[in-house]
């Protein structure tokens, strides 16, 4: 299916708003005998990079965790599908509004992660700890009605059923559906969604897509309602 313009610069505007976090690992990681440069430094050659059709140098600039993930060649691709969003990013890149913020994320055993930012000479907990169904993203969507379902929290569950769905349903009655032959069945499908938490997912607009389980069989989707992510259906 084709993208529109829009579509495209959205996910290019998402791919530079993930930049921030990988040139921030890459700087708090630098040292030894490295010299390191100011995070402001490094966005800028960096757009210097994208301005002069540099994309190598671009690409150099990149985590080693992002160049795991893109090659160079895909990374060449994206610019030269788009080279007005590049061109746009560029300019934006060229003038940040403020100093850079170091952002720290440790990853939990059971797949959440915590972000942590410099505040001072300190780190302080940025991540929500005690919204322990969080809405806010479709991927903390995800993961909390996950742990909902999971803790059979069916009263929770509620809250990511899409208005339009959820005439009829309570608790309840979810209790005694999920307690009868398609447990096993939903028991499969919580242990391939928990699997592919952080799997890549599509963000356009009001609705999100997560693809998951082997071979990526399996769809998710979501939609946002009163600025709240619900789960529209977790196996499409």
């Amino acid at each position: 299916m084709r993208i529109s313009d829009r579509q495209r610069a959205a996910r290019w505007a998402l791919s530079i708003s993930l930049l921030a976090a990988s040139l921030g690992a890459m700087a708090a990681g630098c040292g030894g005998g490295a010299v390191e440069r100011a995070p402001v430094l490094v966005v800028r050659d960096f757009a210097g990079a994208l301005r002069g059709g540099r994309p190598a140098d671009a690409y150099a600039l990149m985590s080693s965790a992002y160049q795991r993930r893109v090659s160079l060649e895909e990374f060449r691709r994206h610019l030269a599908d788009s080279p007005a969003e590049a061109r746009e990013a560029a300019a934006s890149l060229e003038q940040p509004d403020g100093p850079a913020t170091q952002v720290a994320r440790v990853l939990l055993a059971d797949g959440d992660t915590v972000e942590l930012v410099r505040d001072g000479a300190d780190w302080r907990i940025a991540t929500n700890l005690v919204d322990f169904y969080d809405q806010s993203t479709p991927r903390a969507a995800i993961r909390s009605f996950v742990r909902a379902m999971e803790r059979e929290r069916y009263a929770v569950v509620l809250r990511f059923v899409p208005e339009a769905d959820r005439e009829g349903m309570s608790a309840e009655r979810m209790r005694t559906s999920f307690a009868g032959e398609g447990r096993e069945e939903i028991a499969r499908l919580l242990t391939e969604l928990r699997a592919g938490l952080d799997a890549p997912i599509e963000e356009i607009g009001d609705h999100a897509t997560l693809r998951y389980g082997e071979g990526n069989r399996r769809t998710a989707r979501l939609v946002r309602e009163g600025g709240s992510w619900k789960v529209e259906d977790p196996d499409e």
